[in-house]
């Protein structure tokens, strides 16, 4: 289905004097087909079935929406959009044909996705327009071919456009996030009340965890784990082996129907942890409590940053890095972030995730760190795992 506002697209492409669009990263073709194809892979790191070309696949949008959006994709991709629903009408391929004996109706294809988009382009009278790419990420050789195939077009940056439709969720991509939210809140919940165990590694709890969100129809998308003072030095899974008294942070993220969420919880499991650790958590769930209140349209992203370094200085300690959050949806960290200078208001649909986070040598690791939506009236909190340090005791 198509999970963005066309004519809200349409608008920012008009301030922007943007013609057509043209977007070509994983994350925005997924985001404008809401398809998903060889969900383990980059384009990036697939070969085609030449053994020489990589796989690469452009999503096109006139200004006009009457003009008409294409989709161009590399051959080995033949069946996903017609058979995952795509929302676009005119689907073409390029590279190796995939040949079908005895149908009557055999693929179209072109050598390479910029000869393919070139000819789209032509046949809608875009070809000497401005196109919008993404300029940090389109492959210099594309570029390059982008120039030498349409003369007469001049290739200008598209990101702004393309994350300011993406930093509005639609329902449905709420509804995806919340159910993502939901289910990394139950693994987690799990971890604490149930599977963590005295020698338990953090590898151990990596592998459970892959298990326990696909028990769920999800994905595992990764783990930032610290068993102990363990986790002020590396957030990642190690040999280390819990122990009664540890702080365990977790850091989590789940994914349902091509959305994510985040999560983080420093708790203890088993066993009274010390006091430097009480200190700590204490500390870290001011913050988070202050952050999700504050959260409703009209505030800036900056004030929730401020609000965090100050809360860190009248405790006493200080920001593991100098950011208090983000945003999320197709991928774990968009816009906005909660950082200096980031003055982009609020708006109803927009989610932020809120993340004080900080480390103490000897200690551990504290982040208490929640998903949350802005409403008309406020924020609406879609990570519910319990956030006192002896909740689960």
């Amino acid at each position: 289905m198509r999970l963005f506002d066309y004519d809200r697209l349409s608008e920012e492409m008009h301030k922007r004097d943007i013609d057509v669009l043209l977007a070509g990263t994983k994350p925005n073709v997924e985001y404008l087909t809401d398809v998903e194809w060889m969900r383990w892979f980059d384009k990036e790191n697939f070969i085609t079935e030449d053994g020489e070309n990589y796989a690469a696949a452009f999503v096109g949008l006139p200004k006009e929406e009457s003009d008409g959006a294409f989709y161009v994709a590399p051959s080995t991709q033949t069946g996903y959009p017609e058979n995952y629903g795509i929302w676009i009408d005119d689907v073409r391929y390029w590279g190796p044909v995939f040949f079908v004996a005895g149908s009557e109706q055999q693929m179209d294809s072109a050598d390479n996705p910029i000869a393919r988009v070139a000819q789209v382009l032509r046949e809608k009278g875009l070809d000497k327009g401005n196109i919008g790419v993404e300029w940090r990420h389109i492959e210099m050789q594309f570029a390059e071919a982008l120039r030498e195939h349409l003369p007469m077009a001049t290739l200008v940056d598209a990101e702004p456009v393309l994350w300011e439709l993406r930093m509005i969720k639609s329902e449905e991509e709420i509804r995806r996030i919340r159910r993502a939210s939901e289910i990394t809140s139950e693994v987690i919940n799990s971890i604490y009340s149930d599977a963590a165990y005295e020698g338990m590694t953090e590898w151990d709890l990596e592998k459970y965890m892959g298990i326990a969100f696909a028990e769920r129809g999800s994905r595992h998308l990764w783990t930032d784990v610290g068993f102990g003072p363990k986790g002020a030095k590396f957030a990642g899974p190690t040999d280390e082996k819990l122990r009664v008294g540890d702080v365990l942070r977790i850091d989590a993220s789940g994914w349902w129907d091509g959305y994510v969420s985040d999560q983080s919880r420093s708790l203890a499991w088993s066993g009274e942890i010390n006091d430097k650790a009480k200190r700590g958590h204490a500390a870290i769930y001011r913050m988070n409590k202050e952050l999700r209140e504050a959260v409703r349209p009209g505030l800036l992203p900056s004030d929730l940053y401020r609000m965090t370094m100050r809360l860190f200085e009248e405790q006493g300690f200080e920001s593991l890095t100098p950011q208090a959050g983000h945003s999320l949806g197709r991928v774990a960290h968009e816009p906005p972030f909660l950082v200096e200078g980031s003055d982009r208001p609020l708006e109803p649909g927009m989610i932020v995730v809120v993340e004080p986070t900080m480390r103490l040598d000897g200690v551990g690791s504290f982040n208490i760190e929640d998903t949350t939506l802005v409403t008309e009236d406020g924020c609406e909190v879609l990570t519910s795992t319990p956030r006192e340090w002896d909740a689960f005791l």
